[in-house]
């Protein structure tokens, strides 16, 4: 259905996921933060819905797995950002999940089969307030160090950039899903190179835990 963009932004996110994998090996989970986790769930998750675009020529009726990787995502970078956060800081965006936790139960009932449209506007809104709220400490608190050596930085640059590409995208669907599939298509397709840049952003991210890692 798709372009080569999806297989190359695949291709991508598997090599982030093996160079992640392998500072796991080499340095323990704990020195990128549980990254390789975040980032193994989601390349499993991309894989198996490119499959099922294979064998059932469409991945619709397999939405609820990503319903469910939503909230897994909101709850990963909630204790992603809340470490070595401002107690206050850390409040904040302790409420910005729980009023997404109301949307979304409220939402998910009416078709846990597919990600409802207001769910994933919600979902974006979380990563872009997590981003901004990261800066805001960083601000906040000033130190001597660079903060682009910060592998938060890139995280949290890549998930603003996601987010309001994301509500870019997501807000028109709708309208374009029926009136022009190709449009839809072609919506879809850029997406996959905003992903790209996304998890590029998160090789960074990994390059500098890694050197950091390094200084100690």
């Amino acid at each position: 259905m798709y372009t080569s963009s999806q297989l190359a932004y695949l291709l991508v996110l598997f090599l982030v996921v093996s160079y992640s994998v392998f500072l796991c090996i080499k340095n323990g989970q704990k020195q990128q933060e549980f990254l390789c986790i975040y980032l193994s769930i989601t390349f499993c998750l991309e894989f198996l819905m490119y499959i099922f675009q294979i064998y059932f020529k469409s991945s619709a009726d397999f939405g609820f797995l990503y319903n469910l990787y939503i909230l897994f995502c909101g709850i990963f970078f909630l204790i992603y950002f809340n470490k070595n956060q401002d107690r206050i800081l850390r409040r904040v965006n302790t409420v910005i999940f729980s009023a997404f936790s109301l949307i979304y139960v409220f939402f998910i009932f009416k078709n846990y089969k597919e990600v409802n449209q207001v769910i994933a506007i919600a979902f974006a809104l979380v990563y872009i307030l997590y981003s901004l709220i990261w800066f805001y400490g960083k601000i906040k608190n000033p130190n001597l160090n660079s903060i682009t050596n910060d592998p938060k930085f890139w995280v949290s640059c890549g998930l603003l950039f996601w987010g309001v590409f994301f509500i870019l995208r997501i807000i028109p669907r709708y309208f374009f899903d029926k009136v022009n599939d190709e449009v839809l298509i072609t919506s879809q397709s850029f997406f996959f190179i905003i992903n790209i840049i996304l998890y590029s952003l998160f090789f960074v991210s990994l390059r500098k835990y890694n050197l950091n890692n390094g200084r100690k």
